[in-house]
């Protein structure tokens, strides 16, 4: 009787110690999925940023108008835009 409690009580901890064992490996793998989404994504957020704050800098606006437009835009009084609705 003390064998057979001998074994299993070892057949049960070789079991538990299995599916304790698959369920890290699935966590694992989990997490190391998100991380990669978040690198990812970070790094696009900061190509995102990196852009926003050079087109975004008054200079640089200016220094692109310049070269791209040559001084043919004009500016526009805010009071002279007409708002037409659906029906003119």
């Amino acid at each position: 009787m003390k064998n057979f409690l001998i074994i299993s009580f070892v057949l049960i901890l070789v079991i538990l110690t299995s599916v304790v064992k698959t369920s890290t490996r699935n966590l694992e793998g989990k997490i190391f999925a998100i991380e990669e989404e978040v690198k990812l994504l970070s790094n696009k957020k900061e190509l995102v940023l990196l852009e926003n704050n050079y087109l975004s800098s008054p200079e640089r606006l200016f220094e692109l108008k310049n070269t791209l437009f040559k001084n043919n835009l004009d500016s526009i009084n805010l009071k002279k835009i007409i708002f037409l609705k659906n029906n003119e």
